[in-house]
């Protein structure tokens, strides 16, 4: 395993982490690994539903450009002259 040194945190910081790894019985270092975890997986899920939405837009069917408008087709179909 890796070990990161000489990491500088803001003292608020590290007394609301020191917080929490008390309240769930973990030391900081378990702690500071867990937060950091669940970071990586919000982001890694982020940018999946990221590529999903895109590949829904790219996917997405346009109308030719000759195609009339909605409204123009329910005028014709209507019989409506305007």
């Amino acid at each position: 395993m890796t070990q990161l040194s000489a990491l500088e945190i803001p003292d608020a910081l590290y007394t609301q982490i020191q917080g929490m790894a008390l309240s769930q019985s973990s030391s900081i270092n378990e702690q500071i690994v867990t937060l950091l975890q669940r970071a990586l997986d919000i982001e890694a899920q982020r940018q999946s539903q990221a590529k999903i939405l895109q590949d829904i837009h790219q996917a997405r069917w346009t109308p030719p450009a000759i195609a009339p408008d909605s409204v123009t087709l329910l005028r014709e179909i209507r019989g409506y002259d305007f």
